[in-house]
């Protein structure tokens, strides 16, 4: 490189009029996104749960019904219900060695992940417990998707948690 073109580099400003409008237009457009997602969520409320197993809904629970196992999985799938708790456990393999516990909350309408062997790292007991019908809890391992009785997610697309 010749010392005219380093001379030239050294002059120049870091940032071109053109670059700052760009940058400033992808923070507006992550902030548009950010609020749409965050604040646009379906606000409303649970009316029960159910259990997706690949395509298939394997468990529904509706707080006004109660539980129903799909014809098939009544040995894969135990309810437990004491109070105001149900803890669903569903069973992933027929040798009932991998499994996901749901607790649901009938008070509190609301359904938390409470103890998995799907990995090491159980990233499904830690995403946010199901309040609307917007919530979902995914284990990627076990193949389940846990979301409201009447959500309406598009699960088309690949799922991460």
């Amino acid at each position: 490189m010749g010392t005219q073109r380093i001379k030239l580099v050294k002059e120049k400003k870091p940032f071109a009029p053109l670059d700052v409008i760009v940058y400033a237009a992808l923070a507006v457009l992550v902030a548009v996104l950010f609020a749409v997602f965050v604040f646009g969520a379906d606000k409303t409320p649970l009316t029960g749960i159910r259990f997706v197993y690949g395509e298939e809904t394997v468990f529904t629970y509706s707080f006004a019904g109660g539980a129903s196992v799909s014809a098939g999985w009544e040995d894969r799938i135990a309810v437990e219900e004491e109070g105001d708790l149900v803890r669903v456990t569903f069973y992933a393999d027929a040798e009932k060695t991998e499994y996901n516990v749901l607790a649901i909350d009938k008070a509190q309408r609301m359904a938390k992940m409470e103890d998995a062997n799907c990995s090491r790292r159980k990233d499904c007991m830690y995403m946010r417990p199901i309040e609307t019908v917007s919530g979902v809890i995914v284990c990627v391992p076990h193949g389940l998707k846990i979301m409201a009785l009447d959500g309406q997610e598009d699960f088309s697309h690949p799922s991460l948690g």
